[in-house]
């Protein structure tokens, strides 16, 4: 299982063109010593997910050398908090990351460093910068500030449940290594494709629980 992950982690940062390098090494653009916390991502919150923290991380301006724990673990956070966000704006998700200068509020996080734990420090630092950047709250639970009209949002989610399930189907039929190509020709982004199946398996899973 451990070895399944390891070569699905190389893999995936593969796609991404991200090297992993010994612990004892100092990385360069492109290069990451967070071999198992990518692992530890993977395991809690799947292939999709992980592809979605390293696209964030790899594929904008600026931030391919910070590939390390706690920018991981922070990116990985915001996506599910901002999931359907993304899932409306992910090429504005990306512009935003490249504007983001995440040199700086990981080190302005780092002076928390023994009174806050890390992760949760960054996060909310990356938060707020985002959110001031795109002028509004990023999360799923905006209070009106126009991330999305209200009307339609049953019928929106609808569809959403309707097709994560359709994907979860495909999968399963799928052989491992093709499911990124079956998403590039259904012209479906990672970003869409996660979200849409977690709601699904989240709304089985409460159908399930109340029967």
């Amino acid at each position: 299982m451990i070895q399944a992950s390891e070569a699905l982690v190389h893999s995936i940062c593969a796609e991404f063109d991200v090297e992993i390098i010994p612990a004892n090494e100092f990385p360069k653009p492109g290069e990451t010593r967070a071999a198992a916390t990518m692992r530890r991502i993977l395991n809690k919150r799947g292939e999709g997910h992980l592809r979605l923290v390293l696209s964030t991380l790899a594929e904008t301006k600026g931030n391919g050398w910070l590939i390390e724990e706690w920018s991981l673990w922070a990116v990985s956070d915001l996506i599910l908090v901002c999931s359907e966000w993304i899932d409306e704006n992910a090429s504005t998700w990306l512009e935003l990351w490249d504007r983001l200068e995440l040199g700086a509020i990981m080190l302005a996080a780092d002076h928390l460093r023994g009174t806050t734990p890390l992760r949760y420090a960054l996060t909310a630092l990356i938060y707020s910068r985002l959110s001031a950047l795109v002028g509004y709250g990023l999360s799923n639970t905006d209070s009106g500030h126009g991330l999305r009209r209200r009307a339609g949002v049953t019928n929106s989610r609808g569809r959403r449940l309707e097709l994560g399930r359709r994907l979860i189907e495909a999968r399963a039929r799928l052989q491992h290594g093709q499911w990124k190509r079956y998403l590039q020709e259904a012209g479906l982004s990672y970003f869409r494709a996660n979200s849409a199946m977690r709601l699904a398996k989240e709304a089985d899973q409460q159908e399930r629980s109340a029967a």
